[in-house]
């Protein structure tokens, strides 16, 4: 059956938003329950949908969220936002009204042909029938507060569309699509979401107040230069005028059989297009790129990571395609290294380009595709920076070996190694001169400081400047020096066993979370095992503090007292 829905509020969709002011929004605006209905990704990179409720008791709201979600599921069941469903999110906003129901007036043109019953309920939209004198055009008259509503609950939406609780057939399309819950209400709700969403026509006649240049509605009828030139002759892609006389035969659209026309259809090719074009406009087909920073100057020669994450469709039409300098280096890949020989000295760019080559759109022909594209620009200097990539050290055969690398070692003159053993006042240990075509090198230190051995390195270039690594710390380890701790914390007794390979001078003391000492106990230079009992019973519960003295050299366990 044709449905007749009238658009004749169109024109006046943003004269409302005009008339409001921040304040306005900031003063009346309500919080209310936000459903998350579908989500798939951020809300800055997703075409945001919120329902809204108009006509249902508080009591009723669940309800809402069931029609809701009925809706939702058909509108992603339909071609083409069944393919592109990663690009939305879906919200619910739970708003109750004191009525139930929707404002019927019975002062349409057409009641006659209707039974349903004079009603003004006190809803919150003023949802009513019989907008313009049609019966079937169900529109939210406060704006104002459609506007509140989004604006206090959810800023960041792309589209609203407004659930109104009324078994009976309509709904609107204007600057928020409309729907009540008819048993039809899904594919009302999916055709008026091609008028405000869209921006699409009827492609029944609605009349000559409504005949205008619109994606599927035109009167231009040559087939060189009409809009969907591109698809005639394609999926039953046609001219076809509006009506065999004046003025409907002056109008033309572009399929006899497309849900902008009857309910219970698909959209014809030159609709789902439009709905493509509108998707790409709202949402970046790159939804996430590393490097994140786009300028950067190269440090060494190693090679350089890129990727791009996409929001894809399925089936996937998304392909990244690489370029380096304009060139292309890799096709249909998420992540490329590019090698340091590809750089050239100056600037370089390296540009993604992430392209739907979907076949349902004819405007942007398969191999240029919608295109998002992403530009690094990598300056590769004549000279590279010296890079010290690591500076480490270990204790070995109780002595300490260290081992540093660099990066374009070719303008190094000399390294300088110093130690010490506060970490603050360091000394010259040896100076190592550069070796060409080396970058590696190691150093051995016999005589290590206890408890602890410093180390720094100056770096001496040829250019007479010099630059210094970070300071690097190692602790005087026993090869075979073993300690372990076992707690009853119910009775508040431990026990400490070591194992030590030398004479070592060996103290312990417990002090509670205050500092306080507990107790302490000296064992003098030991060689071997020791098994000592530590009993706190009787002291009060809480967290004591062993602190095991090893030539003065300490370590830390914490005992719980229950």
């Amino acid at each position: 059956m044709q449905y007749s829905n009238l658009r004749k509020y169109c024109c006046i969709r943003h004269a409302l938003i005009v008339a409001l002011s921040l304040c306005t929004l900031q003063l009346f605006s309500q919080v209310f329950p936000v459903d998350s209905i579908m989500r798939n990704g951020r809300r800055t990179n997703r075409i945001n949908f919120a329902y809204m409720s108009d006509g249902y008791l508080n009591t009723d709201l669940n309800v809402f969220i069931t029609n809701t979600n009925t809706i939702n599921n058909a509108l992603f069941a339909t071609s083409p936002f069944k393919e592109y469903q990663n690009y939305f999110n879906s919200f619910a906003i739970r708003v109750p009204s004191q009525e139930a129901g929707a404002k019927h007036p019975r002062t349409a043109s057409d009641e006659a042909f209707v039974s349903q019953p004079l009603a003004s309920p006190n809803n919150y939209f003023q949802s009513t029938f019989d907008y313009t004198g049609v019966h079937r055009l169900l529109y939210p008259q406060n704006n104002t507060r459609l506007y509140e509503v989004l604006a206090a609950n959810l800023p960041d939406y792309d589209h609203g569309l407004v659930v109104v609780n009324s078994s009976y057939y309509g709904g609107s399309g204007g600057e928020f699509a409309t729907a009540s819950t008819a048993p039809s209400s899904s594919e009302i709700a999916i055709h008026e979401i091609g008028h405000s969403f869209a921006g699409l026509a009827d492609e029944y006649w609605a009349g000559s107040g409504y005949a205008a240049e619109y994606p599927n509605m035109t009167s231009n009828n040559n087939p060189a230069t009409i809009k969907w030139k591109n698809w005639l002759g394609l999926n039953d892609v046609g001219i076809y005028p509006h009506g065999s006389t004046t003025p409907q035969s002056n109008w033309y659209r572009p399929h006899e059989n497309c849900k902008m026309r009857f309910l219970n259809t698909a959209f014809c090719s030159v609709c789902k297009e439009r709905f493509i074009d509108r998707i790409h406009e709202l949402v970046s087909m790159t939804d996430d790129f590393t490097p994140a920073t786009t300028s950067f100057t190269l440090v060494n020669k190693d090679p350089v990571s890129f990727s791009v994450t996409t929001v894809n469709n399925s089936p996937k039409t998304i392909t990244a395609n690489w370029y380096v300098n304009n060139n292309l280096f890799v096709s249909d890949q998420s992540a490329i290294n590019v090698p340091y020989s590809r750089f050239t000295t100056g600037a370089n760019t390296i540009r993604v380009e992430v392209i739907d080559n979907t076949d349902s759109s004819k405007s942007y022909l398969p191999g240029v595709g919608y295109i998002n594209r992403t530009t690094w620009t990598v300056t590769n200097p004549s000279t590279l920076p010296i890079v010290l990539r690591n500076f480490a050290g270990l204790i070995n055969n109780k002595v300490s070996v260290l081992n540093w690398e660099v990066d374009n070692g070719e303008e190094v003159k000399s390294f300088e190694l110093s130690k010490s053993k506060d970490g603050t006042n360091f000394s010259l240990l040896t100076t190592i001169v550069n070796e060409q075509n080396k970058n590696k090198y190691s150093f051995t230190d016999p005589a290590l400081l206890t408890p602890f051995t410093y180390y720094r390195l100056k770096i001496i270039l040829k250019d007479g400047s010099e630059t210094y690594s970070a300071i690097i710390r190692l602790q005087h380890a026993f090869d075979n020096f073993v300690y372990k701790v076992y707690q009853n914390s119910e009775l508040h007794r431990y026990h400490l066993t070591t194992t030590l390979p030398n004479d070592e001078k060996v103290s312990i003391q417990v002090t509670d979370a205050a500092g306080k000492l507990v107790m302490r106990k000296d064992f003098g230079k030991v060689s071997g095992q020791i098994d000592y009992n530590i009993d706190l019973a009787g002291k009060a519960s809480g967290i004591y503090f062993l602190k095991i003295n090893i030539n003065n050299s300490n370590y830390i366990v914490q005992l719980l007292a229950k």
